[in-house]
């Protein structure tokens, strides 16, 4: 296989970092150590319920008379925490759509498919999370920082999310539902005891698919996949978030819209190789 096709759909966002500059926190780091959390998954914590989804418009119902035979599209209901994973795209695991494509809505008519199917969830989350926390403990060790032994009673903080306004290039075919969203770390409750600094990783998604239309997509994509992360470093004295940076990887594999077993375990790999890089340039910045 060529470089030329190992690089199709490989686009990515640059790394977002927040807080001070990680070179000012490393000295701190170094002489006093870093609490290294397990990942937490995004899907796993507590949000805000998502509103109902609109029904197909009088204009789609036109659109598909005749189509009776296909069967009726899946229901996506936004009140079943497997469905509101996907919409808000922190999904973790496989993904397989169907049936071609349908449009919901009423002022605007948004694309999917007609039939979205979910699996492989517990699979995945363990592959996704040891990934993770390995990737996190070899950064650390990495610049020289003492990694110490995670707090099992510390709760990770919830996310927020800031909508993100406009169009994207990639919006028509990018892998992800529209609208996008963006997370951010929010403030856990101060603490005067133990160590002082902490970092939590959070796997925000982590997912596989073939090919078809996720929730917007005016093309849609072949098949693919996608993994999210942002890494944390809370000051337990003030329980704000020190430093913290988001990171994405994504493939989607040109005129491929039915990949093997294999091949999306090769399409996890190069955007988990994706994040790592990011990550790692986040860490000398």
């Amino acid at each position: 296989m060529s470089i030329l096709l190992l690089l199709v759909g490989c686009a990515k966002p640059p790394p977002t970092h927040h807080g001070a500059a990680f070179e000012a926190l490393a000295p701190a780091l170094i002489a006093e150590g870093v609490v290294v959390q397990h990942t937490v998954v995004v899907q796993d914590l507590a949000s805000d319920p998502l509103p109902p989804l609109k029904p197909p418009s009088e204009i789609e119902l036109r659109l598909r008379s005749g189509e009776e035979h296909l069967g009726e599209p899946t229901v996506i209901d936004p009140a079943n925490a497997e469905h509101a994973s996907f919409l808000r795209n922190d999904y973790v695991g496989a993904i397989r759509f169907g049936g071609g494509l349908i449009r919901t809505g009423e002022t605007a008519l948004e694309t999917r498919a007609r039939f979205i199917e979910f699996s492989a969830q517990g699979e995945l989350r363990a592959q996704a999370t040891a990934w993770l926390d390995e990737t996190t403990t070899n950064l650390v060790v990495g610049h020289k920082i003492p990694a110490l032994p995670h707090d099992p009673a510390l709760s990770a903080p919830a996310v927020a999310r800031k909508a993100v306004r406009g169009a994207n290039e990639l919006d028509g075919s990018d892998n992800l539902n529209l609208p996008r969203i963006a997370i951010e770390p929010l403030s856990m409750a101060a603490s005067s005891e133990g160590a002082r600094w902490v970092l939590i990783p959070y796997l925000r998604s982590y997912y596989v698919h073939n090919g078809g239309w996720f929730l917007g997509q005016e093309w849609g994509c072949t098949g693919g996949a996608r993994v999210e992360a942002m890494l944390v470093v809370y000051d337990r004295r003030t329980g704000n978030p020190a430093w913290w940076q988001a990171a994405a990887g994504r493939h989607v594999q040109e005129m491929k819209a039915q990949p093997s077993r294999a091949e999306m375990d090769q399409f996890l790999l190069w955007s988990e190789d994706q994040v790592e890089a990011s990550l790692a340039a986040g860490f000398l910045k």
